[in-house]
């Protein structure tokens, strides 16, 4: 734990460090393309989980870039179903290592599990290093529960994901297979998301994108964890 921490640390004291100036604009998942320094999206989430059934719910994103470094973003996540509600905000930088393309980021997140009368609070830094076909994310997550006047903090938990695309990120269309431990609004200790993603470019301002995710249950010998499957799909759209 503490040797994943300090690996952290010095990666992200690297990127404030590293006075690099990007050669030309990376057209990464989310990156600025140059031009349209807005970015918007909404998708639609359906899934099911052994726990509150059938479930359904909206998500809202907007990102904005300074430049082709930094960026902040937030966004509201309504799963109605679930009576579960939330939002973040995350500042981001983008530097680059040689061939390496690389985003080192700082996030919050609360949700309000409205059923269980239960809050979470979780803060993460991570660093996501990324080529053409493939990127990997390190992190370090802290969650806290609050129920009532009771509250419990779980030790700091790696947080990990691996990406790997069926075309180069430059193509207008793609595939991808990913896990990881994380989505737009959870962190999980070690239960592992598996999933299939997609994308498909109309034109530099219009975006589509979907996933197919499944949560095992007793991932990573988490006996506990619940299964879960969902569905996503949505649109981005950019402008100036």
């Amino acid at each position: 734990m503490y040797i994943t921490q300090r690996l952290l640390l010095s990666l992200l004291l690297l990127a404030f460090a590293t006075g690099t100036a990007l050669a030309q604009y990376y057209s990464g998942d989310h990156t600025y393309d140059g031009e349209h320094q807005n970015e918007a999206s909404a998708s639609v989430i359906t899934g099911k989980n052994i726990i509150t059934g059938p479930s359904i719910g909206n998500t809202v994103h907007y990102k904005h870039y300074f430049n082709n470094h930094w960026s902040v973003d937030g966004g509201l996540n309504a799963q109605y179903t679930k009576q579960l509600y939330g939002f973040k905000a995350k500042g981001e930088y983008h530097f680059k290592v040689k061939s390496f393309h690389m985003f080192a980021s700082a996030e919050l997140l609360y949700n309000r599990y409205f059923k269980f009368k239960t809050n979470e609070i979780d803060g993460n830094i991570s660093i996501r290093f990324e080529r053409g076909y493939w990127d990997i994310t390190l992190g370090e997550s802290l969650i806290n529960y609050t129920i009532g006047r009771s509250g419990y903090t779980e030790l700091p938990t790696l947080t990990f994901g691996a990406h790997a695309t069926l075309r180069h990120r430059t193509n207008p269309w793609n595939v991808g297979l990913l896990f990881r431990n994380y989505d737009d609004f959870y962190y999980e200790n070690w239960n592992i998301n598996w999933g299939v993603d997609y994308y498909y470019r109309f034109n530099p301002q219009w975006k589509m994108f979907g996933e197919f995710n499944i949560r095992p249950a007793g991932s990573m010998s988490q006996l506990a964890s619940k299964y879960e499957t969902t569905f996503k799909v949505g649109l981005i759209y950019r402008w100036e």
